[in-house]
């Protein structure tokens, strides 16, 4: 009989060769980086919860031919903790007899004890089981946003990125400053950054802590920082290949207010991944005036970050453009959990979901 269970560290070789069959090369040899990888965010992180384990799909012959990731977040809803299981890696060999086992890891894990699950990755097939029970569409973290610094830069990176001619990008990267550094002393502001108000310092995890409780007060939903497991969040995001630069910075009014922070990984001559954005809404323009500055003045070609509600009419301010990919799904059997989800009033960033790790990208060697 088939059986859904928690992950275990001896399932690991069997998961690894499924994850790089299916989602990576193709091949069932796993690279040696892979299985460290998953150790430290499946098995290891701070947050991991016995009750909200990463799930496998074993077959009558005890193979598996099914995984779901499971990434735990530790939130408070208006005062109160609660739990928030973000559902990563979702893989089934398609040569199974069952072709369920996708269909029904993810019942399995919906059905978990957490107060709230979502996911920021979601393929049209995954919504659609999400909707059968319950989940919906965030729309307007569905959105993606776009600040272009430099066009041609940036239509050359997305041109010869979609035909995976990396060799070729790197080699025209230069010839493409000179059309750029035309297009900057155009009469327009299309493509510039406001000069920024305040002061901007490398933002620190103890200093994070000591203002995220002023910040987040008008809030109904936020994450329930700590130590160790901002330590281990931004060990993890130093370890991101190919990102760039992990730029983190907390921005101070002229007074020395804290107003809030920003983090990105900023890439030179490539686009800048803005990861989280966080302050009040009546301080949330120097926050952004000082990102988009900063990352402009680092040399990316544009900066991009998905749309959070308080974000969006400051974004298409500062001429951003908006795309919607539809990916950001919510779950939660207590309506007022996703009703807070889903609004304002909500600090629920890609930092809270498992996207910016490219798991199915990197190299891992």
């Amino acid at each position: 009989m088939s059986d859904i269970r928690p992950l275990q560290a001896g399932d690991l070789p069997q998961v690894l060769s499924l994850y790089e069959r299916v989602m990576r090369s193709g091949s069932p040899t796993p690279p040696p980086g892979l299985g460290a990888y998953f150790e430290r965010t499946l098995l290891d992180h701070p947050w991991t919860d016995p009750e909200l384990p990463s799930l496998v799909h074993v077959d009558e012959g005890g193979r598996i031919v099914g995984f779901i990731g499971s990434y735990v977040r530790r939130m408070r809803f208006d005062g109160e903790p609660i739990r928030l299981a973000c559902s990563g890696q979702l893989v089934a060999d398609p040569a199974s007899r069952d072709r369920a086992v996708g269909a029904l890891l993810m019942r399995e894990y919906l059905g978990g004890p957490q107060d709230l699950t979502i996911t920021d990755g979601a393929t049209d097939r995954v919504r659609q089981m999400w909707g059968l029970v319950g989940g919906v569409t965030s729309q307007l973290r569905s959105l993606s946003w776009t600040k272009v610094f430099r066009p041609a830069g940036f239509v050359g990176d997305r041109l010869l990125d979609r035909r995976h001619q990396t060799g070729l990008l790197r080699l025209l990267r230069p010839a493409w400053a000179a059309p750029d550094a035309l297009l900057s002393r155009l009469p327009t502001r299309t493509f510039a950054t406001k000069e920024p108000r305040g002061g901007v310092e490398r933002l620190g995890i103890e200093t994070m802590l000591a203002c995220l409780p002023a910040i987040v007060a008008p809030l109904r939903l936020y994450p329930d920082y700590d130590a160790p497991y901002l330590e281990w969040l931004f060990g993890e995001l130093a370890r991101v290949e190919g990102g760039g630069e992990l730029v983190a910075r907390l921005v101070r009014a002229d007074d020395g207010k804290p107003l809030g922070w920003y983090v990105a990984h900023v890439p030179r001559g490539a686009i800048a991944q803005v990861l989280q954005v966080v302050a009040r809404e009546r301080d949330l323009d120097p926050v952004l005036d000082h990102l988009l500055h900063e990352t402009r003045r680092r040399g990316a070609t544009a900066a991009r970050g998905r749309v959070e509600p308080e974000l969006l009419a400051p974004l298409a301010a500062r001429g951003c453009l908006f795309r919607y990919v539809g990916n950001a799904l919510i779950h939660s059997r207590r309506p007022e959990v996703l009703a807070a989800a889903t609004s304002t009033r909500s600090l629920l960033t890609p930092l809270e979901g498992e996207s910016w790790t490219e798991h199915h990208l990197l190299r891992f060697a």
